[in-house]
């Protein structure tokens, strides 16, 4: 079985990375319209016109096929994995049933049908994103002739006519069509796409394992937030093949009962819903009458009135909708050479309301559906450089306080005995392996240590949603990555970064109380492009140079304890 848990956060990566698609595609569209000479008389204009439809066409083919090749890597990474999940949970049920399961790798059939749900879910998105290019120009083009009538009738001035169009196309382009004619984005379309293909790949083993072992009998999953017609159905016990009465409990049909087998039922379009083998007499009922009714009830209090978690998710879909919108704006009218100080002070705004809203309701923060630049909250902290120094005694004391908004007196002498203390443990692994660890702003521990996987490797760790201090250690002893301030940029809770060398010099990087969170992720992004086109070293530490100095205009504090 496969949780509604594992299925929510499933397609995460793969939705920010079809999320870059379409803002790379965005950003060069708005780039070429404001490079365009105006909007002419019209012999001239549809000549340029059919140039700039011919070079978005050619420009949006070739930034597919940067990511195509990660993302069928990542597609089938994702359903091997929820493969092996799911049969490893359903074969724990058959064992305490008394059963036998064989291996996967011994199953040839269930290999096979592993291979067929790659195979089918990676040629439903080829044949999606072999629409994005038409689609893009298509929707281009409507808006090129809407601008160019505004001008020509005297309705609008070039300016206006152009931020009109910039904002258009940020605010309502679609990127795939369907074979129904439905039109969407690239990350609506690779959720549902890798959801529904994971789903039903998984439900295929499942049903095959349980014909494989004589099991009849499944027992769907149930969670808060469930859709109306899915809530009617989930967490009960069904019958594969038909309607059954045994010791006088009657079981509909799986299929008929839950829409298995269909989009809209269990295991179809972006459905979170599972199920997992029962056996009448010896399972255990994970789902009781009194459980499914309070994942169905209005227990969510919110502006003097009781919600379903159902409701509450759609309320806070709709916000999201909005700060998504305002990103796109932004990065549009950025790439364009407009001013986007009315836009930045509306994404402020909306994810202001966004999180008011999800801190109202008990919700968790999603960050990764509303940055613009969107990384998993198992932060990957790296350094540049693989010239590393011992940690010796001088460097313990070398550590030293310093001075910040974030602490007082006595919480920057937590903090630097916090450093001493992780070199300590720097110390015990091998050279070149990075240590970390995450604090409250009262200097308390928010769990253990974190370490790198192996000398050179980056340090992974989860950075929480609550207002945090991270530290990590940099055997080099040099100051930061790009990859690290992109961390940084990307977490709103994370109110100061600091990176520790082997020789005790310290590096830091603190949100303020005026920090302009747009300008910071917009900056980084910029950054992390023309670091990735640098050819030395020499170039990447200018352009971070020039970076800090730039970033401190937006209520960013940066510290370096040795120039």
């Amino acid at each position: 079985m496969l949780t509604p848990e594992y299925l929510a956060q499933l397609p995460d990566a793969l939705c920010s990375l079809w999320r870059q698609v379409e803002d790379d595609i965005l950003r060069d569209i708005a780039r070429r319209i404001t490079a365009a000479d105006g909007l002419t008389e019209t012999a001239v204009w549809q000549a340029q016109r059919l140039e700039l439809l011919r070079t978005v066409q050619t420009d949006t083919v070739n930034t597919l096929a940067k990511y195509t090749k990660r993302s069928r890597t990542e597609m089938r990474r994702l359903l091997t994995a929820a493969g092996t999940e799911t049969l490893a949970a359903d074969d724990a049920i058959h064992r305490s049933a008394g059963k036998s399961p064989l291996p996967v790798n011994e199953s040839p059939a269930l290999l096979n049908l592993l291979n067929a749900g790659y195979r089918q879910t990676l040629g439903s998105w080829q044949n999606l994103t072999a629409t994005t290019a038409s689609t893009v120009t298509g929707e281009l083009e409507q808006r090129l002739d809407r601008a160019w009538l505004q001008v020509s009738s005297g309705a609008f001035d070039y300016g206006t006519a152009i931020r009109r169009t910039v904002d258009d196309l940020a605010d309502g382009m679609k990127y795939v069509t369907y074979s129904t004619g439905h039109r969407d984005t690239l990350e609506v379309a690779v959720r549902r796409c890798v959801l529904t293909g994971v789903n039903q790949t998984a439900g295929k083993l499942q049903l095959a394992r349980m014909e494989e072992l004589g099991c009849e009998y499944v027992e769907v999953s149930a969670h808060e937030g469930a859709r109306p017609t899915h809530a009617v159905w989930q967490g009960k016990i069904y019958h594969v093949g038909g309607a059954v009465t045994l010791d006088s409990v009657r079981y509909e049909d799986f299929a008929a009962a839950t829409g298995y087998g269909t989009g809209a039922g269990l295991c179809g379009w972006n459905c979170r819903h599972n199920f997992f083998p029962f056996y009448p007499g010896v399972s255990a009922l994970n789902y009781t009458p009194e459980k499914l009714a309070a994942l169905n009830a209005k227990s969510v209090p919110y502006g003097g009135q009781r919600y379903t978690r159902y409701e509450i998710s759609q309320m806070r879909r709709a916000l999201e909708r909005r700060v998504r919108k305002y990103q796109r704006r932004f990065l549009a009218e950025d790439a364009a050479g407009l001013d986007t100080g009315q836009t930045a002070a509306k994404l402020t705004a909306t994810r202001k309301s966004l999180a008011a809203f999800v801190q109202a309701t008990g919700g968790k923060p999603d960050e990764g559906r509303t940055l613009l630049q969107s990384v998993q909250n198992n932060a990957i902290l790296k350094e540049t450089s693989g010239d590393y120094k011992e940690i010796t005694a001088q460097s313990i004391q070398n550590v030293q306080p310093f001075a910040c908004e974030t602490l007082d007196a006595a919480g920057s002498r937590a903090l630097a005995n916090a450093h001493k203390k992780l070199l300590l443990e720097a110390r015990k692994v091998p050279l070149g392996v990075e240590k970390a660890r995450c604090y409250g702003l009262d200097m308390q521990p928010m769990g253990g240590y974190y370490e790198s996987a192996a000398s050179g490797k980056s340090v992974k760790i989860k950075v929480p949603g609550v207002d945090c201090i991270v530290m990590h250690t940099h055997p080099s002893g040099l100051t930061f990555s790009p990859q690290d301030l992109a961390v940084f940029a990307n977490h709103a809770s994370l109110k100061l970064l600091t990176a520790v060398g082997n020789d005790g010099n310290i590096f830091a990087i603190e949100r303020t109380a005026n920090t302009n969170e747009v300008a910071l992720q917009h900056k980084v992004s910029k950054l992390n492009e023309a670091t990735d086109k640098a050819e030395t070293k020499v170039q990447v530490w200018n352009l971070m140079n020039a970076f800090f100095e730039e970033v401190q205009q937006y209520g960013i504090q940066y510290y370096a304890g040795r120039d």
